[in-house]
């Protein structure tokens, strides 16, 4: 199963969260052990377009223990700014 974002698009969206200012955090699933699946890699997989699965934790059906910090939306809104910020 091929995952979503590979090492060049982390890179390119770990610029940006520097560029913003903004804190991040990395993870890698471990292979050997089963995970849910998201739209990500299957999109990835089939347009053959650059990827990057990122998002902000958040109380749902996926984690009951996931939570964001008040400041966590607006650090996203920052990071995707810089992200799509003319070069």
């Amino acid at each position: 199963r091929p995952a979503a974002t590979d090492a060049t698009s982390a890179a390119t969206f770990l610029l940006a969260c520097e560029q913003a200012e903004v804190p991040h955090q990395r993870y890698a699933h471990r292979a050997d052990l089963p995970c849910g699946s998201t739209i990500g890699p299957i999109t990835a997989a089939r347009l053959g377009i650059p990827t990057f699965d990122v998002g902000v934790a958040q109380l749902a059906i996926h984690s009951a223990r996931e939570l964001c910090g008040p400041e966590a939306p607006g650090h996203y809104t920052a990071a995707l700014g810089a992200f799509f910020a003319p070069a």
